[in-house]
């Protein structure tokens, strides 16, 4: 039996994790309690309390006088690289606000200027918090500041806030729907919690591929792409300390996240793990870790025990689902053939316990990024759909008071998770029926109280308030601020587009419109062409209207952007106004109204 199956209570965990405190780097400064909730609950599995008990707002000190690392103060740990004349952010986060704070409590170590901020890759937590180190635009478009990233940054950020940004929100915002405190949000397993605040990056100055080896403010840094939890991932290696940045190659302490549950790419398991292969021939070399969403730990062995088992936890999940998956298993299947079978001293590795990432939900992920969603049951293909089977299934249950019967005794049976599935079909046959909504709400939330999986756990309780109508949608997770977007290239967000275009109104349409933007010198065609939007980047010459408009009215647009009147408003010039607004009518407004999940 692995050691992990013994532990009961929180203390029985705090005891687990103080066992393995000796590998982590020395505290420079104590900058006060955790901002998570540290007190245990009847709603709140202990598990749970007692990670949240490991993230006090702290700086630890890795290498002494020349790498900081402040952890706890939002969910990205921040890393300070202090050089000979400057000094070296590694992801600021995701909050000006923390940004800010932890700069200031860096200060006392180092009152070097800010030289660079490397974003080791897009997601929000990473890289939406620059304002914070006091970093304008004008700091670098002069040049006074370089931003480094990968050079498919660029590509993934305007995937993640511009194309799937409003999915990407409304998916990631279930967690804040759950609220914060001992019925909701307890803390985000990677970090304390997702920290508040305005929102704010830049794109990219200098970009490196597969490896680069840069200097800045006296520091040599190595910058290798090494796949983790983003396509885009950088690691960095500063050989005269012999200190490795793991970045989100290693996620942080807790098994990995090879799928995320608010909706993602996919993310290459193989990839991933051949990534922190290259992280690890580093490794070996290092005598100090620090991650993206860690505390930083010391001593070579360690550190090269922790990568490895991360790295074999990540091999097994694949090699033995594939193993089963062509044994005939399908995705569900996998849960109990693979997901449930770790090898004991993985099970037991403190850090790759299931606080954010879960082999459960993670093999799903492999058989859909191996064969897709379809088993090989032509039944999928046949079956009612949505609305239409769920009534079917209500009638073949004996209608909607038997399935509210049965759920309810499911749920007396503390049976969450079938009554919840049971009163997922009245909901969808009719998404109006209060009583359905409110006991699948209460099935979920139950559900949720008992998961030490953070995902799991805040997806179930905000899905619960999207039910009861208890949701304060200003506390939503944006993956498109403002100012983000304001980041964008103009050409980037016109293209954005296509996604939004409603075929039923542009069916007979064929119409090309150029967008010239005179401040940037750029510009780009797109084409209306019976049902498709058309990218062009090289504007054509039989164009049926042109636009001139600043790129930056443009980006503040955004949203805003199949609006003809605030474009047309806004344009230095346009050749035919009239194109113009029919060409815009095709797409559709941004929603108003939030995306609901469940209640549908």
């Amino acid at each position: 039996m692995a050691v992990v199956d013994t532990l009961r209570t929180v203390e029985d965990w705090e005891g687990y994790f103080d066992s393995f405190k000796d590998h982590l780097a020395p505290v420079a400064h104590e900058a006060g309690p955790s901002i998570s909730v540290t007190e245990p609950a009847d709603t709140v599995h202990p598990e749970q309390t007692a990670w949240a008990r490991q993230m006090p707002r702290r700086i630890y000190e890795p290498v002494e006088g020349r790498v900081y690392v402040a952890h706890g103060y939002q969910l990205c740990s921040t890393t300070m690289i202090v050089g000979e004349d400057g000094v070296v952010i590694v992801d600021p986060g995701e909050s000006d606000v923390a940004s800010a704070e932890l700069l200031a409590d860096f200060r006392r170590f180092s009152d070097l200027p800010v030289k660079a901020v490397i974003f080791t890759h897009r997601h929000p937590d990473h890289c939406y918090a620059l304002g914070g180190l006091g970093v304008t635009a004008e700091d670098v478009e002069s040049g006074a500041v370089e931003i480094v990233a990968h050079e498919t940054f660029e590509q993934w950020l305007v995937n993640d806030a511009g194309i799937v940004g409003p999915i990407l929100t409304a998916r990631t915002s279930l967690v804040t729907f759950a609220g914060f405190g001992p019925t909701g949000v307890v803390q985000g397993a990677l970090g304390p919690v997702a920290a508040p605040g305005p929102k704010s990056t830049h794109l990219p100055t200098r970009t490196v591929g597969d490896v680069e080896e840069l200097e800045i403010a006296g520091i040599r840094i190595v910058a290798f792409h090494a796949y983790g939890d983003a396509q885009d991932e950088i690691d960095l290696w500063l050989p005269e300390h012999r200190h490795v940045h793991g970045s989100e190659t290693i996620q942080g302490e807790t098994f990995p996240n090879l799928y995320t549950l608010r909706g993602t790419a996919y993310r290459d398991v193989e990839a991933w793990r051949e990534g922190v292969d290259t992280l690890l021939s580093y490794a070996r070399q290092a005598e100090t870790y620090s991650g993206s969403h860690m505390r930083p730990w010391v001593g070579n062995a360690f550190i090269v025990e922790r990568i490895t088992n991360y790295r074999d936890a990540i091999q097994f999940l694949h090699d033995q689902s594939i193993r089963h998956i062509n044994k005939g298993a399908t995705g569900p299947e996998l849960v109990e053939l693979v997901a449930k079978r770790l090898p004991d001293h993985l099970r037991d590795d403190p850090w790759l316990q299931p606080y954010y990432g879960s082999p459960e939900h993670c093999v799903r992920a492999i058989y859909d990024g191996t064969l897709g969603w379809f088993s090989g049951d032509a039944t999928e293909l046949a079956a009612p759909l949505h609305a239409d089977r769920a009534r079917r299934y209500v009638e073949a249950l004996g209608g909607r008071d038997a399935v509210l019967d049965k759920a309810r005794v499911a749920h007396e049976a503390e049976d969450y998770g079938w009554a919840a599935e049971l009163l997922t079909h009245l909901v969808r046959s009719d998404p109006a029926d209060t009583t359905a909504r409110h006991a699948k709400a209460e099935a979920l939330r139950r559900w949720g109280y008992l998961q030490k999986n953070m995902y799991w756990r805040t997806m179930a309780i905000g899905g619960a308030n999207e039910l009861d109508d208890a949701v304060d949608y200003s506390q939503t997770y944006e993956f498109q601020p403002p100012d983000v977007l304001n980041a964008i290239p103009a050409e980037k967000v016109v293209a954005g587009l296509r996604v939004r275009l409603d075929p039923d109104v542009a069916a007979d349409v064929d119409l090309t419109v150029a967008w010239v933007f005179p401040d940037t010198g750029g510009s780009v065609a797109l084409q209306v062409r019976r049902g498709v939007a058309v990218v062009r980047g090289e504007v054509p010459d039989d164009v049926d209207a042109t636009l001139t408009i600043d790129a930056a009215a443009v980006r503040g647009l955004s949203k805003d952007l199949a609006d003809a009147d605030e474009v047309l408003a806004r344009a230095t010039t346009v050749t035919d106004a009239d194109v113009v607004r029919r060409f815009l009518s095709c797409f559709d407004p941004v929603p108003t109204t939030p995306v609901t999940l469940l209640a549908r």
